[in-house]
């Protein structure tokens, strides 16, 4: 099948779904949008339709970026004034009210700020608890990164990024979704902490606004997050591939259909669908949290469901 292949967007990695996902969300508000769906290669890669050029995708992510780092999404204030711990979305409940609010009045990023926080889902100290994959603590503030990334990403990064092999070569922040950043993978002679952590801005930005697809719920005793499962400390992120063309509407429906969770890897009675719907796998890795301060990685991947020969 013909497209414009986004080689650097490996389906194997947490990063790449969510950085193709951004390709998507990149052009939600022009005419003409790209449909999206993933190789047959041993290690899937991102497939998006010919029209859509890897330059055009970097002039376009370029132009959402601008907008999105200055939207009330990316910057909870009230009455005019930043408020307290919004970098950190450690939001009083009056301010997550306020915060959604705000931000659903504004079209630049309106659904990232409900992938982020959910009205009634606090803490144990009556604050925010935000997304399973709010992956920052300590001094690294989630929102403040993502204005980071936004406002230093480059063309140069996002071709980079979208074409492979990703370069490792910048100094600005992460927000950790990348594979390689769980230490099972920091396997060096010496100990490597205090190296400059380098990064890859083009996917990292990407996966911002893909992130928007994964809204957030409140549940019993904790948030819950769109294709994540467990808990907070033990968690799981799942998401399917698919061979089929698919639109920026029916990946939200795969999203919200095909995933896997911590006590069942596929629900029985939906794997018998996923074979009509393009769907070839599911995949799930493991959340990952330290003991000391709460930074978030994901763990290598595992396949939960394919298809068989005969689908």
């Amino acid at each position: 099948m013909n497209g414009t292949r986004l080689a650097g967007l490996e389906g194997t990695n947490p990063l790449g779904f969510l950085a193709a996902l951004g390709v998507q969300v990149a052009f939600a508000s022009t005419p003409e949008r790209p449909r999206l769906w993933w190789s047959a290669d041993v290690t899937p890669r991102a497939v998006v339709d010919d029209d859509f050029a890897v330059g055009k995708v970097a002039d376009r992510a370029l132009e959402v970026f601008a907008e999105w780092k200055n939207s009330p999404a990316m910057n909870p204030s009230r009455d005019g004034s930043p408020m307290a711990k919004g970098d950190e979305l450690k939001l009083s409940p009056a301010n997550i009210r306020a915060y959604l609010d705000r931000a659903h009045c504004v079209g630049s990023g309106v659904a990232l700020a409900s992938a982020l926080v959910a009205e009634g889902s606090l803490d144990d100290k009556g604050d925010a608890k935000p997304s399973d994959l709010y992956f920052t603590a300590g001094q690294q503030k989630i929102l403040g990164i993502a204005r980071e990334i936004l406002s230093g990403v480059t063309r140069e990064d996002l071709i980079v990024g979208l074409e492979g092999p990703w370069a490792y070569g910048s100094k600005l922040h992460s927000l950790m979704w990348d594979v390689i950043d769980d230490r099972v993978y920091a396997l060096t002679a010496n100990n490597p902490s205090s190296e400059k952590k380098l990064t890859n801005p083009g996917p990292e930005a990407l996966a911002i606004l893909g992130l928007s697809l994964h809204p957030v719920f409140p549940g019993r005793d904790r948030t819950l997050t769109q294709g994540c499962s467990g808990t907070w400390k033990t968690g799981f992120y799942s998401w399917p591939l698919w061979r089929k063309p698919a639109s920026a509407d029916a990946v939200r429906s795969l999203l919200a259909h095909a995933y896997a969770s911590d006590r069942q890897p596929v629900a029985e009675d939906r794997q018998r669908w996923f074979p009509s719907w393009g769907v070839v796998k599911v995949l799930r890795s493991p959340i990952r949290r330290s003991n000391q301060g709460g930074y978030g990685t994901f763990g290598p991947p595992e396949v939960v469901w394919q298809a068989s020969v005969s689908d």
